[in-house]
C-alpha cells in the first residue's frame, strides 16, 4: 500500500509540474488563452493532453528527433547500398547519397554522389549532394565548384539554397568583396533569413554598419511576421541576427 501510495504522489507532482509548465506556455504564446487555461484547468487530464498535443508540440522544432531516430534506420541503407552495386546507375547512387547524406555520413555521400557524375556528368541533383557534402567534409574550394557549376546551368536551382550556398562558402573562403556582392543580387531575389543574416555580416566586415543593421532589423521583421510553424524553424538564425545587432549597436 505504501508503495502505491509513493507511486500515487509521485504521479501527482509529476501531472502538477507538467500542468504548471503547459499553463506558462499558455499564457507566454497563446491568443485564446484564456480559453485553453479554462480548458486545463477544468478537464483532468484530457485538457492538459488535448493542449500539449493541439498546441504545444506543433510549435516545437522536432527536426532533431527526426534525425536521431534516422539513424536506426539501417535496413534502407543496406538495400541502397545493394542496388548501387548491383544496378549501379546514376539515379541508385544519389539515392544512397542522400540516405548518407541524411544519416550525417558525408564522406561516404562524397563518394556516392562521385559515383552518380561518373555515370551521369551533368546532373544537378548530384552535383548539388556533392557540393553539401563536400562543404560538410571540410572541401569549400571544390564544393564552390560543383555549386557555380550548377548555377552556370540553373541560377534558380532549389529555389535559391544553391545561390545561397555559394555566398556561404565564398565568405567560408575569406572572398568578403565577391560574397558582399552576390549576396546582395541574391537577397533581392530571395530572402531567406541565412542570406539576410550572411549579407549583414558581410556589410560588417566592409566597415558598412548602419546598412547591415537595416538588414538585421529586416531579417528581424520578416521572422516575427511569418506563420508561428516558419518562425520556429528559424529561430537560430533570430538568435544570431539579435547577437548581431547588439554588436553593431556596441
Amino acid at each position: 500500500m505504501n508503495v502505491w501510495g509513493s507511486f500515487y504522489s509521485l504521479s501527482s507532482l509529476a501531472y502538477m509540474a507538467i500542468l504548471i509548465w503547459m499553463l506558462i506556455d499558455c499564457v507566454q504564446r497563446e491568443q485564446d488563452r484564456g480559453i485553453w487555461i479554462w480548458v486545463m484547468l477544468l478537464l483532468h487530464p484530457l485538457g492538459l493532453i488535448a493542449y500539449f498535443f493541439a498546441r504545444y508540440l506543433p510549435r516545437r522544432d522536432m527536426r532533431w528527433l527526426h534525425r536521431w531516430l534516422a539513424r536506426f534506420r539501417t535496413r534502407e541503407l543496406r538495400q541502397l547500398e545493394i542496388a548501387s552495386q548491383q544496378i549501379g546507375n546514376a539515379y541508385h547512387w544519389i539515392q544512397l547519397g542522400e540516405k548518407q547524406r541524411e544519416l550525417h555520413k558525408y564522406s561516404d555521400a562524397v563518394n556516392s554522389f562521385r559515383e552518380a557524375l561518373s555515370r551521369e556528368a551533368d546532373n544537378l541533383q548530384a552535383k548539388w549532394g556533392l557540393a553539401i557534402s563536400l562543404e560538410k567534409t571540410g572541401q569549400p574550394e571544390e564544393a564552390l565548384d560543383q555549386v557555380e557549376a550548377i548555377l552556370q546551368t540553373q541560377p534558380d536551382y532549389k529555389f535559391g539554397d544553391v545561390s545561397l550556398a555559394r555566398g556561404r562558402l565564398l565568405m567560408e573562403l575569406d572572398q568578403w568583396q565577391e560574397a558582399e556582392s552576390h549576396l546582395r543580387s541574391h537577397v533581392d531575389r530571395w530572402r531567406q533569413p541565412e542570406g539576410l543574416y550572411r549579407y549583414a555580416v558581410c556589410l560588417h566586415h566592409d566597415h558598412q554598419d548602419q546598412e547591415a543593421r537595416e538588414q538585421i532589423q529586416s531579417l528581424l521583421m520578416d521572422i516575427e511576421a511569418s506563420p508561428t510553424s516558419i518562425a520556429r524553424q528559424q529561430r537560430g538564425w533570430k538568435r544570431k541576427a539579435q547577437h548581431l545587432r547588439r554588436q553593431l549597436s556596441g
